[in-house]
């Protein structure tokens, strides 16, 4: 009866350790005035090029099995983004496009601490390889309350990005 006992005292005790630990100490992510920003989204940026009719001639010499009427090419440009907050940038990058023949979506994550109160932000894309204009662009003065976590994300559909 008594070794029942001493297990079970065993078992309480390290339960308990183990219970305490998972309350302390506490961590933060953040120091608490701050807030997170987060910027994430895939995006398939313009094809490389338009698509041609092939002539007579460029028929004949492809096999049979290989004569389409147009040649489409299968890669994309690279996707551009710059985020700025208060006129300051936060980020910029350039993503390459996914797959052996740079023909998949460019993969864009990114999270940054910012102090917590009022910022204005400007997010820019570019994706049709036309130098440093965006093709897309949205800004926005948002309130960061202390803790929050601002997404921005973007819509392939409406082609514009939103402040979550």
């Amino acid at each position: 009866m008594t070794k029942y006992i001493g297990q079970f005292v065993a078992y309480a005790l390290f339960a308990a350790v183990i219970g305490l630990f998972s309350v302390w100490p506490q961590y933060r992510m953040i120091s608490e005035q701050e807030a997170l920003v987060s910027v994430s989204f895939s995006h398939a940026a313009e094809l490389l090029g338009e698509c041609r009719t092939l002539t007579q001639e460029e028929l004949n010499a492809l096999p049979p099995n290989m004569r389409k009427p147009t040649s489409c090419p299968r890669g994309r440009h690279p996707v551009h983004l710059e985020l700025r907050s208060d006129g300051e940038v936060l980020y910029s990058t350039t993503a390459l496009p996914a797959g052996i023949w740079n023909d998949g979506k460019s993969n864009i994550y990114y999270r940054v601490r910012i102090p917590a109160g009022r910022h204005e932000f400007f997010i820019g894309m570019s994706d049709s390889g036309n130098g440093s204009a965006f093709d897309y662009q949205q800004s926005a003065v948002l309130d960061i309350e202390p803790g929050q976590n601002l997404v921005v994300t973007f819509d392939s559909l409406t082609k514009s990005f939103g402040f979550e």
